[in-house]
């Protein structure tokens, strides 16, 4: 699906799609002279990644299952030091 970004200046409009505004964004990335501006733009994107990560229902499904055995049993797990050691 092609998105369109519409920009107006007084009558005129112009329309930039989205791998255009790409390019230009990536143009300017290489004008970026302070580390904190690329922080703030690392964070963000970072962010936006993570809240659009989905997780399967296989996932989903394993993790409830484990959640509803630690509930039925929290004392049956195994201690971190004796799985490290005999791994």
């Amino acid at each position: 699906m092609e998105q369109k970004l519409y920009l107006y200046k007084g009558k005129k409009a112009s329309i930039m799609d989205l791998e255009a505004r790409k390019y230009n964004f990536i143009q300017e990335l290489f004008n970026v002279d302070r580390e904190s501006i690329m922080d703030v733009l690392e964070r963000v994107l970072k962010q936006e990644k993570e809240e659009h990560q989905e997780i399967s229902q296989a996932h989903k499904t394993e993790l409830d299952n484990r959640l509803k055995s630690y509930k039925d049993d929290p004392e049956d797990v195994l201690d971190w030091k004796d799985v490290k050691d005999n791994w």
